[in-house]
């Protein structure tokens, strides 16, 4: 008994420090992808121009535009709070993108930055990318989570038992809510859109300087 104590002391702090972790990237998610897509742009280099785009980087483009509708749609049933700085939700969010999966605007972000590493057509961007995945999943993940168990509870409970986390449903869960599509949430995604382009004309521009 002496010696599990103080694993679990262990196990249970680093929980706390991810879930605290997960809590300030929530807080500052925008600011903290833009500081590592500049400390990544020291080390990657595009080596090839815009103007040739073989198969493969229009298909990370396409993957761009897929992330980034995915996000869009799952803004329209989500609602307004969103963008917020804390973790809120007035309430639970099941219908449209989230009858499939619970996190979509995450996957959507999974796949839009999947296509950015296609766009850079480098490996090293494949670390970052792996990065900033690894907090989602372990730390701004399991902070939500907890804010919804906390807020929902048995309602929750129901709704993670029949939608996974983040691997979609073949089909849309027959308990989801039916509600109305929000266009306001959804085309605020333009901000999103314009950092993408923003980042992708940096590492142009350092690529030549450092060319």
């Amino acid at each position: 008994m002496q010696e599990t104590e103080p694993a679990s002391k262990t196990d249970h702090s680093s929980k706390n420090l991810a879930l605290t972790l997960g809590r300030k990237f929530f807080a500052n998610r925008l600011l903290f992808g833009l500081i590592i897509a500049f400390l990544a742009a020291f080390f990657i280099r595009i080596h090839r121009p815009w103007s040739d785009w073989p198969m493969w980087r229009v298909l990370s483009a396409v993957l761009v535009l897929l992330g980034l509708g995915i996000r869009a749609l799952a803004d329209g049933f989500a609602g307004r709070h969103t963008r917020t700085e804390e973790i809120e939700a007035p309430r639970l969010s099941t219908g449209g993108p989230y009858s499939f999966v619970r996190n979509p605007i995450y996957v959507g972000s999974m796949v839009l930055g999947l296509g950015m590493v296609g766009l850079l057509a480098s490996w090293i961007a494949l670390i970052p990318y792996l990065a900033v995945f690894a907090v989602f999943y372990f730390a701004v993940i399991p902070a939500e989570e907890q804010f919804l168990r906390k807020t929902f509870g048995r309602q929750y409970e129901e709704y993670c038992q029949n939608v996974p986390r983040m691997r979609p449903r073949l089909t849309p869960w027959s308990g989801a809510e039916k509600t109305a599509f929000d266009w306001k949430p959804a085309l605020g995604e333009w901000r999103v859109a314009l950092a993408i382009m923003a980042i992708l004309v940096f590492f142009t521009l350092t690529s030549l300087v450092w060319h």
